[in-house]
């Protein structure tokens, strides 16, 4: 589809790209999307040798790099793309990012049963935190939806001022108040609506990650959970046998970036009282309370 666009959020100091992002850009690209990369901290030429490295690597991907400042985060490089023009004409808008590993299965069949339900605004995952909304590190708009004046609000705010905290709250949760608000269609290839979910303001992708990755439905892992695991999920050690085809996505690449990123934040991990209730709310419950009484 060549009125496809992937606007893709990529942050790294670095020219070179890591083998899963790669990987991820490749399974973008197959599903008939055009790729624009915002590469955020990246100068003029190291963007030009991420652009060669692009359409030379080992499995080459044919992308446009656009060079920024590393401000605002994913909205921030989003927000750049849009004032590009690297929409224009785009019938379908996928928002995306380097935040997880993967897919871990083809992207393919799951962006065409998701294109199948006819939705103005599709994610991968929604999360039930705080508010109901789309994760937005796999978000999927018809030109339609992100035109909507209560979504351009969202896209037209000064996310390069703001906060982490901030730009998740003006962004990500308030994408999820514009889209109720505007009556947009919408959906996921995975959710799960517990209440408890949105009471204790979990994240899937951490405490459900498994049962999230084994659904199929969206093989991904974020890269966070195991770089970080924030909330102190128990059963992160165990990423390693949860990959369903080494063939087709190589554990070797989670391993080479965990090895080459060190934690972040790691003085904010949970604490075991926290740790125990999401492991209690967790959909695997079982392994997570062991893996946590074993003190993995």
């Amino acid at each position: 589809m060549s009125d496809s666009v992937c606007l893709f959020a990529y942050y790294s100091t670095d020219a070179k790209l890591p083998s899963h992002t790669r990987h991820l850009l490749s399974q973008i690209a197959s599903c008939g999307f055009t790729i624009h990369i915002a590469a955020s901290g990246l100068s003029e030429t190291a963007a030009q040798a991420l652009q060669d490295d692009l359409v030379t690597g080992t499995l080459p991907v044919a992308a446009t790099v656009h060079p920024r400042p590393n401000t605002g985060l994913d909205f921030g490089a989003w927000q750049f793309l849009l004032s590009l023009g690297c929409d224009r004409n785009a019938a379908e808008i996928l928002f995306a990012n380097d935040s997880v590993f993967g897919p871990l299965l083809p992207l393919r069949p799951i962006v065409d049963q998701m294109r199948e339900r006819k939705l103005q605004i599709w994610g991968m995952v929604r999360s039930e935190a705080v508010v109901s909304h789309l994760q937005s590190w796999f978000l999927c708009m018809t030109r339609d939806a992100l035109d909507h004046p209560a979504i351009r609000r969202i896209f037209n705010q000064p996310f390069n001022d703001m906060s982490k905290d901030e730009i998740v709250l003006h962004g990500e949760l308030g994408l999820g108040l514009a889209i109720k608000a505007a009556g947009l269609s919408s959906g996921a290839a995975w959710s799960n609506a517990r209440g408890l979910a949105r009471l204790l303001a979990l994240n899937p992708m951490h405490t459900d990650w498994r049962t999230v990755l084994r659904s199929g439905n969206a093989p991904f892992i974020k890269t966070e959970l195991l770089r970080d695991n924030p909330s102190g999920i128990a059963s992160t050690h165990l990423w390693r046998q949860e990959i369903p085809d080494p063939a087709f996505f190589n554990p070797d690449w989670i391993a080479a970036y965990l090895a080459s990123t060190p934690p972040r934040n790691r003085s904010k991990r949970a604490g075991l009282r926290a740790r125990l209730v999401q492991a209690l709310a967790s959909e695997d419950r079982r392994h997570a309370l062991t893996a946590l009484l074993l003190g993995r």
